[in-house]
């Protein structure tokens, strides 16, 4: 198979825009992963692989053969090594990339616990917290526009692939997430660094009183629970507080008004999942 050389090449030009425009992303419904671990992430957990790009004097290793033979042959773009490091925001590259088709539900709630994410913009901060989901076991990841997009290049890296294992799922506005909430029984626990939060160490005892310990004993509140993040300067809406019954606040020194979002998601989910 023919080695491409050219960064003049159709099909080497479409993915360079994967990578640099959100709005050629959204048309082709597609996105562009660099490594082979992402990749390799990406098969196991039957995402769609459009192209397998790579550079065949980086084929080097056991586990890259192993990936390359997940895919069919008709898909391979194999390139030279300046036109794949072009690609790559790493210098020591492993030559192994993909375009993969988007997997993302819109507008609907799916079963088992979630993190909500209102107005986040930081793609690192939602790579971070994808990440958090996938090593805590939460399957669903919901944001609310406006918001920053799955499958921006730093929240790919970010992720370190985690957002291969989540059910990711966009909401336009919150009264559509709101509609949802009302036809399904899910607790949503919110946050906020508001003085009449409750502080999180105390967190069962805030919650709606009927049939609490009950739910806790048998692990439904786990189940069912969405928790909820706001935007990197605001925090949650009023309007979202609204929709959560009980807002929990991290307990910390005077010395720091709030902490990063992805920080304080990994402080809270850990507390409310442990």
């Amino acid at each position: 198979m023919e080695v491409i050389t050219s960064r003049q090449n159709p099909r080497y030009k479409e993915i360079r825009k994967l990578i640099d425009e959100k709005k050629y992303r959204q048309e082709a419904g597609c996105f562009f992963v660099d490594g082979v671990n992402f990749v390799s992430q990406a098969i196991e957990n039957g995402w769609e692989i459009e192209q397998l790009v790579y550079v065949p004097d980086k084929i080097d290793t056991e586990f890259k053969n192993t990936i390359l033979a997940k895919v069919t042959a008709e898909k391979y773009f194999p390139i030279d090594e300046s036109l794949y490091q072009a690609l790559s925001a790493k210098k020591d590259i492993q030559g192994v990339g993909a375009v993969i088709r988007q997997k993302m539900a819109e507008n609907t709630l799916s079963p088992g616990t979630g993190v909500v994410l209102e107005n986040i913009a930081n793609p690192g901060n939602l790579g971070s917290i994808a990440r958090l989901c996938a090593a805590f076991g939460i399957k669903n990841l919901y944001t609310i526009a406006p918001s920053v997009e799955f499958f921006h290049p730093e929240v790919i890296r970010a992720s370190m692939g985690a957002i291969f294992h989540l059910n990711l799922v966009e909401f336009e506005s919150l009264t559509t997430m709101k509609q949802q909430l009302l036809e399904s029984n899910r607790l949503s626990i919110g946050t906020s660094i508001q003085e009449d939060a409750v502080d999180l160490s105390n967190w069962t005892t805030s919650l709606p009183a009927d049939a609490t310990h009950q739910a806790l004993q048998a692990g439904e509140v786990v189940q069912n629970m969405l928790i909820w993040f706001g935007s990197e300067a605001r925090g949650l809406s009023s309007e979202a507080k609204d929709l959560c019954p009980t807002l929990l606040r991290i307990p910390m020194s005077k010395a720091v008004d709030s902490l990063n979002v992805a920080e304080s998601a990994a402080i809270v989910i850990y507390e409310l999942l442990k």
